[in-house]
């Protein structure tokens, strides 16, 4: 009867570090998840600020390229959306040409990431159709490789611009 008690007991003790050693795994996956997908979600920030630090470097509108400035602000401005004959990133020169602009960015690793940009007119705390001194570029950015339950998530980066900030 001893013989079985110590073998018994050597078999709990074979399914408790089992249990441990199954526990242990799944921690370490689940880290490793968390580790890649705040990797991926450096890379969606870099792709944002990326475009936002290229705005950053245009002129606020149209009207002020070259060194103009409209008679009648806010008034003088022009349109939201980019010129005629603006249809890259290159030809780009004021901060509301990136209305519109799509574009897939690979990234390290292959990584796919889809990026949208709307530009508007901002006034009393919201987006505007009305033409004010400022202007806000909001920044789309997902990829099928981040998703929460299957869903692809969905990051949005708003900057605002100040005519008079320049």
């Amino acid at each position: 009867m001893a013989g079985y008690t110590e073998l018994l007991q050597t078999m709990l003790a074979m399914v408790i570090v089992s249990f441990l050693v199954i526990n242990a795994n799944r921690a370490i996956l689940v880290n490793t998840e968390t580790m890649v997908e705040g990797e991926l979600e450096n890379q969606v920030i870099a792709i944002a600020q990326d475009f936002i630090e290229e705005s950053r470097s245009t002129t606020f509108d149209a009207e002020t390229v070259g060194g103009n400035v409209p008679v009648n602000i806010p008034d003088g401005f022009s349109s939201i959306g980019p010129g005629s004959g603006e249809t890259s990133r290159a030809d780009f020169n004021d901060f509301d040409d990136y209305d519109g602009w799509t574009e897939t960015i690979i990234a390290s690793g292959g990584i796919e990431y889809e990026v949208s940009i709307e530009v508007s007119y901002f006034k009393n705390g919201a987006p505007t159709n009305t033409k004010s001194t400022l202007k806000q570029m909001t920044v789309t950015v997902s990829s099928d490789d981040l998703t929460n339950n299957g869903t692809t998530k969905t990051y949005t980066f708003k900057f605002l611009r100040s005519f008079y900030a320049d």
